[in-house]
């Protein structure tokens, strides 16, 4: 049985406050494109496992005019609705069909106009940033009594190009901690222990508001909507559901185990990527016993099967994960495959993968998506400097769990010869 819940109806729901909330900036920030979803053509969701590499594939394709994308992650829109855990009855981040139509009409509304409203492409013009910055402080810190006009008003009141120097100015005096956002040097004051508050709508680091166009029905209509959000590997069901007239395709990222679980342990390290308060502390070792503030949150993804590690070895639980998130997306079916390692390759090895997935998504590669591809970008939302091999500093805790599922996977996504894992 599908057990959903719509938060506008729990009044003394953070979630409901958000949504309230919400509601007051809706008429700010434009005219949403009416029945949006039905209008989208062509879906292309980007399925990896967490910290496989999918928010520099995005940045990347954010580079390319003839693309759509959402500001952030699907997630916040997701729990908005209650189609997070445990409101979904799925017991982890898994979505089918059926949860789309089973969600409440004013849910779907909610859905609609808060995608409608967050599809679009970077923009070069600042005069919606104030109210974009103003929305995403109220979804980043639902336990904080924010008026959302007021964050308008002292938005409008720093404004500057400058977005890091931005946000940290509009964070002081609200009890907002620019340490949870994902800033360019360090943030000022102690490094923080444990999550941002004990409701999250989206799962920190946080992003920062930019400028901004969003999408308007011609986009829709000629244009691919590129969502990567690593959860959706277990949506994808639920995903063509939700968007009925689209073309879904599935762009698989794949990255070998031992990176992939070396970051996926370096995040659960970190002071961000929360994603899921738990009742019963987490009895994980090395992450409970080193991290106790954090023990009753769950980071990255939660895959079917998360109780049984919920007192195992921290890097089992990361094998875990990137196990599962391949599995959900091959028993699904993929369209197009891009090895991460290729992104980091070299000029020459980003750029040839690009141009690849610009001819599948055939779209023109060139401009600014060829330039992008060819220089590189800024590291985004990494926890060390990228460099080969990384991995092996844990060598010895990530090969004992490398069991024969994990070798299997590898080896059907192409890492048989573990030499060549970089």
């Amino acid at each position: 049985m599908i057990q959903t819940k719509d938060p506008g109806r729990t009044v003394d729901s953070p979630v409901a406050e958000v949504v309230r909330r919400l509601e007051v900036l809706r008429p700010l920030r434009g005219t949403p494109v009416p029945h949006f979803r039905a209008k989208v053509r062509d879906l292309v969701v980007v399925a990896s496992s967490s910290r496989g590499g999918s928010s520099m594939l995005a940045e990347l394709l954010r580079s390319s005019p003839h693309l759509l994308h959402l500001r952030g992650e699907l997630n916040p829109l997701l729990r908005l609705v209650g189609l997070d855990h445990p409101h979904s009855g799925t017991g982890s981040d898994a979505l089918d069909a059926a949860h789309w139509h089973g969600l409440p009409p004013r849910s779907r509304e909610l859905f609609d106009a808060e995608l409608a409203l967050d599809a679009g492409s970077p923009g070069t013009g600042v005069e919606n940033l104030a109210v974009d910055a103003a929305w995403r402080l109220v979804v980043q810190w639902p336990g904080l009594d924010l008026d959302p006009v007021d964050l308008v008003r002292t938005a409008e009141a720093v404004l500057d190009r400058d977005l890091p120097r931005f946000a940290r100015a509009l964070t002081g005096g609200t009890g907002v901690n620019p340490w949870y956002y994902d800033l360019p040097g360090q943030s000022p004051g102690p490094r923080p222990a444990g999550p941002p508050g004990d409701v999250l709508l989206e799962e920190p680091p946080f992003v920062l508001p930019r400028p901004w166009r969003p999408a308007n029905e011609h986009d829709l209509a000629t244009k691919p909507l590129v969502i990567k959000t690593p959860g959706n590997a277990y949506r994808l069901g639920f995903l063509r559901a939700a968007f009925p007239s689209a073309r879904l395709r599935v762009l698989h990222l794949t990255r070998n185990p031992a990176a992939s679980i070396n970051g996926l342990v370096d995040g659960w390290l970190h002071h961000g990527f929360h994603a899921y308060r738990l009742d019963d502390p987490l009895r994980i070792a090395g992450y409970a016993d080193v991290r106790p503030a954090d023990r009753h949150w769950w980071k990255f993804d939660l895959p079917p099967r998360w109780p049984a590690y919920t007192a195992a070895a921290l890097p089992r639980v990361c094998a875990h994960q990137w196990w599962s998130s391949h599995r959900a997306v091959l028993a699904h079916g993929t369209d197009h495959t891009v090895r991460f390692e290729d992104l980091i390759s070299g000029p020459h090895g980003r750029a040839d993968a690009v141009e690849r997935i610009a001819d599948w998504l055939r779209i023109p590669f060139d401009g600014p998506l060829k330039r992008a591809a060819t220089d590189g970008i800024a590291a985004t939302v990494s926890t060390a400097a990228p460099r080969p091999g990384r991995w092996r500093a844990r060598e010895t805790e990530i090969r004992s769990v490398l069991s024969a599922d994990v070798l299997a996977m590898a080896e059907r996504l192409g890492y048989a010869r573990d030499d060549h894992w970089i």
